[in-house]
C-alpha cells in the first residue's frame, strides 16, 4: 500500500494562538490588541468556512499548522486536525510542515490567516495550475501577495530546507527570492492582499465585495472591518 493518498491535497493554514502568542502586531499598533485579535479570529473563521466549503467539491484535507505546542488543543483550532510547526524561524517551520505533509499527500498547499478573502476558486486554480504546469512532479504554484510576499505556496515535489531558510521574510522581495530558488519554475496565481497593517484593510474591503460573498464568515468579517476600521 502506498504511503500517499493519491490525488489528495493537504492544505495547512499557519496560525498563532491569541493569548499564547501576539497576533497581528503591526495592525495592533494602530487598532489596539483587542481589535487586532478579534480581526484575526474572524479571519480564521472565514478561512475555515472556505476550506469546509471547498472540501465538498475538491479532494482536500485541511490542517491547522499551529505555532505553539500549547495551542494545539485550543478551542479555535478544533475544526481541523492540528499540527505543531516546530520551533525556529518561519522558513524552518514551513519546511517542517510541507515535508511532513508531502510524505502523506500528493500535493501540499501552505496558506496563512492573513488573506481571508481566499475562496474555493483560488484553491481550485492553485491545484489546476499545479497539475497542468509541468509534465513531472517538479511543479509548484505561488500566489503572490501585493506587498511582495506570498499568500499561497503549493507543491508536488520536495523543497530543500535551505531554500526555505535562505528567504528573507516580510520584505518586498520575499516571493521573488523563493521563486528564484525553487527546483523548477512555478505557476503564478493572481495577486492578493495579505493584511499586516491598517492600510491593508482598505484593500481587503475591495477584495471582499459584499454582493458576491457566499461565505457567511466572510460577511461577518466584512461587516466588522467596515464598522471598526473606518
Amino acid at each position: 500500500m502506498t504511503s500517499k493518498i493519491l490525488n489528495a491535497t493537504a492544505i495547512a493554514v499557519f496560525v498563532k494562538t491569541p493569548g499564547i502568542s501576539p497576533v497581528k502586531t503591526r495592525l495592533a499598533a494602530t487598532t489596539g490588541t483587542a481589535a487586532a485579535e478579534q480581526f484575526y479570529k474572524l479571519c480564521t473563521e472565514a478561512i475555515q468556512e472556505t476550506l469546509e466549503t471547498a472540501s465538498k467539491t475538491l479532494d482536500i484535507v485541511p490542517f491547522w499548522a499551529v505555532g505553539e505546542e500549547a495551542g494545539l488543543s485550543h478551542p479555535m483550532w478544533q475544526g481541523f486536525e492540528t499540527l505543531h510547526t516546530g520551533e525556529g524561524g518561519l522558513g524552518q517551520r514551513q519546511h517542517h510542515i510541507y515535508q511532513s505533509l508531502l510524505a502523506r499527500y500528493q500535493r501540499v498547499i501552505l496558506i496563512g490567516a492573513d488573506s481571508p478573502q481566499l475562496s474555493s476558486r483560488h484553491l481550485n486554480n492553485a491545484i489546476e495550475a499545479l497539475d497542468s504546469h509541468s509534465l513531472d512532479n517538479n511543479s509548484f504554484t505561488l500566489g503572490p501577495a501585493v506587498d511582495g510576499g506570498y499568500y499561497l505556496l503549493a507543491g508536488r515535489a520536495p523543497i530543500a530546507k535551505d531554500i526555505w531558510t535562505n528567504v528573507t521574510y516580510s520584505t518586498a522581495h520575499t516571493a521573488e527570492q523563493l521563486l528564484a530558488q525553487l527546483p523548477s519554475k512555478a505557476a503564478i496565481l493572481e495577486p492578493m492582499t495579505d493584511v499586516d497593517t491598517i492600510e491593508d484593510i482598505n484593500e481587503l474591503k475591495r477584495e471582499l465585495p459584499a454582493e458576491n460573498l457566499r461565505n457567511k464568515s466572510q460577511k461577518i468579517l466584512l461587516n466588522y472591518i467596515v464598522r471598526e476600521f473606518k
